[in-house]
């Protein structure tokens, strides 16, 4: 596009919302169509189009004034009003009308660059786009989506991202409010029938949220929701304040879930799916689909009437990549389907949505990243009346050449090529193959050619670019005109690309150049393209980007937009095409118009059973039909007929192109999910009548289905499904089976679920269809289905994982820890019993955090249950851990301290300590609390200055950290304390029982251990220096008198001392070893095996057991020390609540 920028045209539909919405599998929300990059070519067709740009732009045909035909063709002095105004410099213009019989129009103009909004500045007009005012908020806001409710036009919200903002307005614009938000509103989708409700989306954040008063307050709906959520539709949900979305298990997995605001109750579906593919859930009308894949199958399910889903059946063995809703209106589902290979489909189903036909095969496609379409074009007003483009040639290099254009009148049923116009036949090569062929998608796409113009305010009414001959020539393009639903054409008398306008419920046409060329002229048609006349909308050139006109195409005002050459900004025009007109229509100004299905067609013209009678205004009338104009319909039921009817699953054309015969791969006797009745069931004659058909009677034997007995079938296609494949042990699963074909009845169904549980059987599939059981032993479970009968036998198999719920976790972190080393967190998760034998691969997750206010969050994920970590700066740190598996989740959180010069020490034991299991946590903890609280008594510290741990290793060992005093405190040096213990240890003057009187264990060694390397020193540390070296100096070389003062009764003092000393330890020699107390109460044990609390850490807390258990030996006990705080349960998760310590 001209200038390098990217324009968007946004229309919102009140009429339309609900039908125009991209409802494809694994398609993107409409809100992100915009920024969804272009369908990749291969280099040939890329080079194709390459080389039919440049010739358009060199070709001088294609000029937006050369006369067609000159006869049809008038210039008048201009009697079209038109007001323009300039709109500040931006790379982004939206273009919104609020709504029908509704003049305001609101231009949204934006800087954006990476994705980012720079600066946006919204302009309101409230006389249809003549005069224009800037909209001034009582806060900055840069919008990022402007949606208008459909229940409601006047209500309109603009959302800002980067400020997590709103603005709100109740009276199209008059006035508006800011309201601050919660959460980014990357998404925001209004309801259709309660214009306060309004759903907001968190991408990053994955979490959904509601508004029940027009987005003044919200409250938090569901999390882990992707994308795909939608409102209820109204007339098909009991309940409209339904939403229905995905939701994504934190392990990944994704499920169809529906639940009501604002509590978000959910709602009792029959899902039997389990698990669905990611982005792939869609709801549309009477339906909802979703998407399931293996290895190397993919599937479709559906849901009729919000019934159990089902799986489609297409008839195909080849392998699909991707699925298209592409319209479900009057009780049937057009289907696209996407192949390898490059190939597309279309296909109809019958009413339920599950069985699929062939409608029409390699029909043009257009696939983008995350996206795919196709070219299909309902005609708007009429029902039933398609238009599809479609490969001839096979899908090579050269299909790009061999599109051709057909139309239905029976929702696919039957396709036919378009004739050529009259006036363009002679320009045919080969006459028997001149036909019209329509630019629907693909090349629009391609080379910027406008789409095609059709509205229901003008039933049958359609223009759009094309050309005449064999095949579509993607290298021309002219504009076409039909005013009886695509039977006859009549071309324009202009050359060229152009932007096309409907007006006034079809009395105006309007076509501006779309070919970058600056241009003054707007053609204009008021007798539905049969005439035409030219008229200067400007006295000076502009390039058109585009325009658009109030919905529902009922006023004769529109608005273009577009730049002049050299001209910062943009032109934002009014067009009004109301003096044209001499008069509003009358009754006389109309005719009656009954559509028909080819040119031939007499007697009753029947179109999907009805024949019709559509009033439409007379060619030679020069008047304006009006907003209020109401066209009158006058349906007539017919008789059904063989055009009523197509073929039915499993049944293709023959050779004479209109009965149906058996497919080649279809075993007639083989209908998948055949319903046999008291012995009987229907067999088809090979047809269906078209769902949406209101026909009735007639003679139409040969088409209905004839009641035969049912046939002794094999089982085949056995399918069992479960909610989810990892559960709860000891929760009740339920198990679903479904067969694809053969006998039910008569067939005797074998359940086996592993050793586990003892098999079941059961006579007939709607006995056998669905059982419920629990698993006592965690593990994977193979699930097993045998069907057997006269003619065969069947398997099915699933595996589902049985995990335990995690009831609760043990976590050893250090209270403190030291810059530029290590530090080890290790947690031990306890299941149900207090076990902790989680044995089962990878079924634990572990989310670690640090976060500190200068160095900011630090987050890892890991499947082990230690993790080490090395801080760089000291402060205070907090720590949280999320503990999961498929089944249940736990919170926690710490604070901790990070030191810059804390030393640790490694005390050895003597060969007593190995009595103990060092390797259990219990023992680990009782050791740490122990030595912790008498070391801390021994060296006269307080007890928060030592961190003690007992690392899981044999022999047992202890680390402890000793913290640097606080400052102001009158308290001993860290090496001070340091070399006291050093000193004592290694004299083996430290001994101390630990859980008897008689299990007395003895400190042999301590040794200063470095962190780093693991290393240990026997060296006591350096004392740390608290003034300058030059300051030391001064003060010997000034004092050193003082100091020989001092010294002589220093050394009076310590000979005195060593003598006591001296005698001390004589008496010493003649009694046994003192022993240090020891902790009196095991309540004071904490929950951590590091000693780091208070005295007030360890008081209050009520007496457990006695005995020490080991880790082992804790089934059926409550855990004997205290565990956690009380974890934080996020929402929507199943959680055990624990022990408050």
């Amino acid at each position: 596009m001209a200038r390098g920028v990217k324009i968007a045209c946004v229309v919102f539909l009140c009429s339309v919302c609900n039908t125009c919405v991209y409802s494809k599998v694994f398609s993107r929300s409409m809100h992100e169509i915009s920024n969804i990059q272009k369908p990749s070519l291969n280099l040939y067709e890329q080079g194709i189009l390459n080389r039919i740009k440049r010739a358009q732009n060199s070709n001088s045909s294609f000029t937006t004034d050369n006369v067609y035909n000159a006869d049809n063709f008038h210039s008048q002095n201009s009697s079209v009003t038109t007001t323009e105004i300039l709109l500040t410099e931006s790379n982004e213009v939206y273009v919104h009308w609020s709504g029908l019989k509704n003049e305001t129009v609101f231009v949204l103009t934006r800087q954006q660059r990476a994705g980012q909004v720079l600066s946006s500045t919204l302009w309101r007009s409230a006389d249809a786009g003549a005069t224009f005012t800037i909209v001034h908020f009582d806060q900055n806001i840069l919008v990022n989506h402007l949606v208008t409710a459909p229940a409601d036009r006047t209500k309109t919200v603009l959302s800002d991202l980067a400020n997590r903002r709103l603005a709100v307005t109740s009276d199209s614009g008059a006035t508006w409010s800011t309201v601050d938000i919660p959460f980014a509103p990357h998404r925001l989708l209004l309801h259709p029938r309660d214009a306060g409700l309004i759903l907001g989306y968190d991408l990053r954040e994955l979490k959904l949220y509601v508004s029940e008063n027009f987005g003044r307050t919200w409250t938090l709906l569901q999390e882990r929701v992707t994308e795909r959520f939608f409102w209820a539709v109204p007339d098909v949900d009991l309940d409209m304040r339904t939403v229905h979305m995905e939701v994504q298990d934190p392990v990944g997995p994704v499920t169809y879930y529906a639940c009501t605001v604002p509590t978000c109750e959910p709602l009792p579906i029959n899902n039997t799916l389990g698990t669905i593919d990611f982005y792939s859930l869609v709801v549309e009308g009477d339906y909802i689909f979703v998407q399931k894949s293996t290895d190397d199958v993919t599937s479709f399910y559906v849901s009729y009437k919000r019934g159990p889903f089902r799986k489609a059946y297409l008839p195909t063995d080849m392998q699909a990549l991707d699925y298209n809703v592409v319209e479900s209106d009057d009780g049937q589902v057009f289907l696209a389907v996407d192949y390898e290979g490059g190939s597309a489909n279309l296909y109809l189903s019958d009413i339920t949505g599950q069985f699929f036909v062939l409608s029409q095969h390699n029909v043009v496609g257009l696939r983008y990243p995350g996206k795919f379409d196709v070219d299909l074009v309902q005609v708007e007003g009429l029902r039933g009346v398609y238009l599809v483009n479609k490969f001839e040639a096979p899908i090579s290099d050269m299909a790009l050449l061999s599109q051709r254009t057909y139309i239905t009148h029976n929702k696919g049923g039957r396709w036919r090529l378009m004739d050529a116009p009259e006036e363009t036949r002679e320009q045919c090569a080969q006459p028997e193959l001149c036909n019209l062929h329509l630019h629907l998608g693909f090349t629009n796409t391609y080379l910027s050619i406008p789409l095609v113009e059709t509205t229901a305010t003008a039933p049958g009414l359609l223009v759009a670019h094309g050309t005449t001959g064999a095949f579509l020539d993607i290298a021309t393009s002219h504009v076409f005109v039909s005013r009886d639903a695509g039977l006859t054409w009549t071309p324009a008398p202009f050359h060229g690309n152009h932007f096309l306008s409907i007006l006034d419920q079809g009395g105006v046409i309007a076509a501006i150049s779309a070919d970058s060329v600056p241009t003054n002229i707007v053609h204009i048609s008021t007798s539905e393209g049969q005439t035409w006349v030219s008229q200067n909308f400007s006295e000076t050139m502009l390039t058109v980007d585009g325009f658009v006109n109030e919905p529902g195409s009922r006023s004769l005002i529109t608005s273009l937009f577009g730049h002049r050459s050299g001209a910062a900004g943009w032109s934002l025009m009014q067009l009004n095409y109301t003096a044209l007109l001499e008069r509003p229509c009358t009754e006389e100004d109309f005719e009656l118009w009954t559509p028909k299905t080819s040119k031939q067609s007499s007697g009753q013209n029947c179109i999907m059973g009805e024949s019709l009678e559509i009033e439409r205004k007379k060619t030679t009338s020069n008047c304006y039909v009006g907003r209020d104009y109401l066209r009158k319909k006058s349906p007539k039921t017919c008789a059904c007929a063989a055009e009523d009817f197509e073929c039915d699953f499993g049944y293709e054309y023959g050779p004479d192109g209109t009965s149906c015969v058996a497919s080649s791969w279809f075993n007639p006797d083989s209908l998948p999910e055949q319903i046999c009745r008291h012995g009987k069931y229907n067999k088809s004659a090979g047809y269906r009548k078209v769902a949406s058909s209101a026909c009735s009677g007639g003679d139409v034997a040969a088409f209905l289905p004839v009641e035969t007995d049912c046939p002794l079938l094999p089982p085949r296609g056995l399918l069992i499904t479960t909610a989810k494949s990892c559960v709860q042990r000891g929760a009740n699963v339920i198990f679903n089976l479904r067969q694809v074909s053969g006998s039910e009845t008569e067939t005797e169904y074998t359940w086996t679920f592993g050793s586990q549980v003892a098999p079941l059987k059961f006579r007939g599939l709607s006995e056998a269809a669905s059982v419920t059981r629990a698993f006592s032993t965690a593990g994977r479970i193979n699930v097993t289905v045998t069907a057997v009968n006269g003619k065969g036998r069947a398997n099915a198999t699933i595996t589902i994982t049985v995990e335990d719920e995690i009831r609760s976790i043990l976590v050893e972190i250090p209270w403190g820890a030291r810059t530029d080393t290590p530090s080890f967190f290790n947690v031990t998760v306890l299941g149900d019993d207090n076990h902790t034998d989680w044995n089962q691969e990878n079924s634990l997750h572990f989310v670690w955090e640090f976060k500190n206010k200068v160095t900011g969050s630090i987050r890892q994920l890991t499947w082990q249950n230690v993790i080490q970590q090395q801080f760089q700066e000291p402060g205070q740190y907090t720590f949280t851990l999320n503990v999961y598996n498929s089944v249940s989740s736990v919170f926690y959180t710490q604070d901790m301290t990070v030191y810059d010069n804390a030393i640790t020490v490694r005390i050895h034991f003597s060969e007593e300590i190995n009595y103990y299991n060092s390797e259990s946590l219990n023992i680990r903890q009782a050791l740490a609390e122990i030595l912790c609280h008498n070391l801390a008594q021994i060296l006269g510290i307080r007890r928060t200055r030592i961190i003690m741990s007992v690392p899981p290793i044999q022999p047992a060992v202890g680390d402890i950290t000793v913290l640097p005093p606080k400052s102001g405190n009158n308290e001993q040096e860290t090496h001070q304390v340091v070399s006291s213990l050093l000193d004592q240890a290694r004299q083996q003057f430290l001994a101390f029982p630990l859980f008897t009187r008689d299990d007395v264990v003895t400190i042999m060694d301590a040794r200063i251990l470095d962190l780093r390397t693991g290393s240990e020193a026997v060296a006591t540390p350096p004392p740390e220096e608290t003034t300058t070296p030059e300051k030391s100096l001064s003060s010997h070389v000034t004092h050193s008198l003082l100091a020989v003062y001092i010294s002589v009764p220093v050394c009076l003092g310590a000979l005195i001392a060593a003598a006591a000393m001296i005698i001390h330890y004589k008496r010493k020699l003649h009694s046994q070893k003192k022993y240090y107390p020891i902790v009196r109460h095991r309540s004071r044990i904490h929950h951590d095996s590091t000693c780091s609390c208070g005295e007030d850490d360890i008081l209050g807390v009520e007496e457990i057991e006695n005995d020490i258990v080991p880790d082992d030996d804790l089934q059926g006990l409550e855990p004997t020390l205290v565990i956690l705080n009380e974890p934080v349960h996020s929402q929507n998760t199943n959680f055990i609540r624990n022990q408050r310590c």
